[in-house]
């Protein structure tokens, strides 16, 4: 619709003026029909265009609307006589004032664009750029026409004529600073409101000098350029404003700077012409003079406060950047980045390394969102616990950093009992532990070593069963070697065959039978001998070579299986499979596969997750169990009782099995507070429908208290201690009750 009203407008514009100079004597009549119709018309355009708009918008067509009607309200008062008499318009006092307020809100409207600058300071910059302009202008326009102007006219009129141009010249000077602001593609309003402005500016000042120089048929091209004017203010809201906010205004070029001075340089020509011809000037052109001076002055000090304010911001801006980047956003302490910055600096006396032990439960169990809380409260304790003669860092996740600056090892353990004291007062929102690695430089070969020796000196305090500190030494940098020099023979054992399985059976405690076992993995060095397991797996989940592993036990124990039921079908074979197996995305596939390749049936196979080891990732591990369990494979939670989050396990995982820990087996012959909590737990266990199997059955007192309280199934060195595959015996044979050493 836009689009056709523009050719429209043009078209009637087009005829108006052709009817203007083809019936001069109906000049007038049209001319004042027009003018009402186009400024009463745009005020009821720009009224329909802030009922339709919101926010800025809204302003700023509102403002425009009543300028309009200021405008339309001129003209009717002074149209109507005319129209009436037949004479050309006048002046009215009432005129006069509504075209002057019709400016004001010209201004107005202009300064609540919604790109133009929004501070006090960049809005009195552009009233300034205004001021600037029309005072240059008034200046050139009195010094040249007030003279002839008050001779044809009385001085009031002829300043009223004058004042005209000068006004309009002002806000084609706001019009085009705030144009110049604007990417092409948002200039329309802009540009229709600059083109409607120019117009009227250069239409005032050429009624002034077709009345000084009496030129009759130039009020011809008048009448037409008012309407042209009028019509262009009132089509405005037909294009779109620009929007935005203060941020996306600024002089596309120098042009929108320069504009309002070129009158400063008109009228600096005509002051010049003056002198060169010996004319004095009157007061009214040195009150100009003044002003004119005031406003460039008002403006340079205007721009120099802004500037002023922008290198401030920008300052405030540039430290704000420099902090964030050298801060961690959550919690506020250096981050890694200012930490090896400062570690390069001196002095440097100590490093310690804190990471929190049970984070990851507090995530799982209560939210990430409780996880942030704690890691805030954990980073506060930890500045309060170093003071001010350390920097706190965080490096990410639960892991925390203090770089000790003066003192020996001795103030860095007392540091780290200190972090370790504070984390264990009340009011935390989750109960969690730190394992802290202390480095020193006196220790450490370089800085650079630094971080690292203090990362190895808190995996061995996690080893040593967190809630502790290490200080890296020389016996613990032979450790980290020692574990490292695993790690790779690890890597060659398993690619050359050296692991086994080897398989407890689980006995039936009543009839003293097994049909069924345990698959655990066994490494038999080619020069050290038999390597523990509680040595080689943690060093495989460091290297990443544990999930190759259970992927290796659990195709070798399916192969086993499907070989001893031809001899007992009815036989079933359990294997333990780590966490970090389980939330590889590979498992459930895997057990799949080797179901198929035996033929066997999902129930011969139960798959055993540990207790302690499920706290890393409960979510995902309780996901894949349920993937698991639909093969028909049994599900057996081993160790349990030793967590703290055991019924938890019970009720978020599909568990068919529990295995109760050796720790409540060890003491049922001697200790009654033993037997209790043993029955409890398996009473527990019987009332969710369950199976049972006490582990580390060792003695046959023991034995005894299990048959007495009910227990049905066992496993432990009194029946069998883990075995090679052809040791196993498969069929009617009973395990015999032995009496051995107590290791696993």
């Amino acid at each position: 619709m836009r689009r056709r009203l523009r050719p429209a407008a043009w078209v009637a514009f087009g005829l108006v003026q052709a009817a203007l100079y083809a019936f001069p004597g109906s000049s007038v009549l049209l001319y004042s029909l027009c003018m009402m119709v186009a400024t009463t018309g745009g005020a009821v355009l720009h009224a329909t265009a802030a009922a339709r708009s919101r926010g800025h918008a809204c302003r700023v067509w509102t403002i425009t609307a009543v300028g309009l009607a200021c405008w339309a309200f001129a003209e009717i008062s002074v149209g109507v006589v005319a129209v009436r008499t037949g004479t050309a318009p006048g002046r009215s006092t009432v005129a006069t004032v509504s075209n002057l307020a019709a400016f004001g809100f010209a201004v107005a409207g202009m300064l609540s664009i919604p790109t133009a600058p929004r501070g006090a300071g960049g809005k009195l910059r552009m009233v300034f750029d205004g001021l600037v302009a029309a005072c240059a202008l008034m200046g050139a326009v009195w010094v040249l026409l007030f003279g002839p102007l008050s001779r044809i006219e009385s001085a009031s009129s002829a300043l009223v004529d004058l004042s005209y141009p000068v006004l309009a010249a002002g806000v084609l000077a706001i019009a085009v600073v705030l144009i110049s602001g604007q990417p092409l593609h948002r200039r329309t309003a802009l540009r229709v409101v600059t083109s409607g402005v120019v117009l009227l500016t250069v239409t005032l000042l050429v009624e002034v000098l077709a009345t000084v120089f009496a030129i009759g048929w130039l009020h011809q091209a008048v009448y037409g350029g008012y309407i042209a004017a009028a019509g262009l203010l009132a089509l405005a809201p037909l294009a779109p404003l620009p929007q935005g906010d203060e941020r996306t205004w600024a002089p596309s070029s120098q042009f929108g700077n320069v504009v309002p001075y070129l009158p400063v340089v008109v009228f600096i020509g005509v002051g010049i012409s003056f002198v060169v011809r010996g004319r004095s000037f009157d007061t009214e052109t040195l009150l100009a003079v003044v002003v004119l001076v005031v406003a460039v002055f008002g403006r340079q000090f205007v721009e120099l406060r802004l500037n002023t304010a922008l290198s401030r911001s920008l300052v405030r801006e540039r430290e704000r950047f420099a902090h964030d980047a050298a801060h961690d956003a959550l919690t506020g302490l250096a981050n890694r980045a200012k930490l090896t910055a400062e570690l390069a600096q001196e002095p440097v006396a100590a490093l310690l390394l804190v990471d929190l032990d049970g984070f990851k439960a507090v995530n799982d169990t209560l939210g990430h969102a409780a996880g942030d809380e704690l890691l805030v409260t954990v980073a506060q304790r930890l500045r309060e616990a170093v003071g001010e003669d350390a920097l706190p860092a965080r490096l990410g996740g639960d892991e925390f950093a203090v770089l000790i600056r003066d003192g020996d090892v001795e103030h860095a353990r007392s540091l780290a009992r200190a972090i370790l004291d504070r984390l264990a007062e009340p009011g935390l929102p989750a109960a969690v532990g730190a394992s802290i690695g202390i480095a020193t430089v006196a220790g450490a070969e370089d800085r650079d070593q630094l971080l690292h020796e203090a990362d190895m000196a808190m995996y061995e305090a996690k080893n040593n069963g967190k809630g502790t500190y290490k200080v890296y030494d020389r016996e613990l940098a032979a450790l980290a070697e020692q574990r490292r020099r695993l790690q790779a023979e690890l890597a060659v054992a398993l690619a050359e065959g050296q692991l086994f399985v080897a398989y407890q059976p689980v006995v039936d405690l009543g009839s003293g039978a097994s049909h069924a076992a345990e698959a655990l993995v066994r490494w038999e060095h080619p020069a050290r001998g038999p390597i523990s397991p509680d040595d080689f797996l943690p060093a495989a989940e460091d290297a990443g070579l544990l999930v190759e592993i259970d992927r290796w036990v659990l195709a070798a124990a399916a192969a086993q299986l499907a070989e001893w039921r031809r001899t007992d079908p009815a036989y079933t074979i359990a294997v333990n499979l780590s966490v970090a197996y389980l939330v590889s995305g590979r498992v459930v596939e895997d057990i799949r596969a080797a179901l198929r390749e035996h033929d066997l049936p999902g129930e011969s196979l139960t798959v055993e997750v540990t207790e302690s080891s499920l706290i890393a990732d409960l979510d995902a591990a309780a996901t894949t169990l349920r993937e698991v369990k639909a093969l028909g494979v049994r599900i057996s939670l081993d160790d349990f009782g030793v967590g703290y989050s055991s019924l938890t396990y019970l009720r978020k995982l599909p568990v068919d099995v529990v295995k109760i820990d050796r720790s409540f087996v060890r003491e049922l012959a001697w200790d009654n507070k033993a037997k209790v909590l043993f029955k409890a737990v398996l009473d527990l266990v019987h009332a969710l429908g369950l199976t049972c199997v006490a582990e580390g059955v060792e003695e046959p007192r023991q034995l005894g208290q299990l048959l007495a309280m009910g227990c049905a199934r066992g496993q432990g060195y009194l029946f069998s201690p883990p075995v090679a595959p052809e040791a196993v015996q498969i069929g009617p044979h009973r395990p015999r009750p032995r009496l051995a050493p107590s290791a696993s």
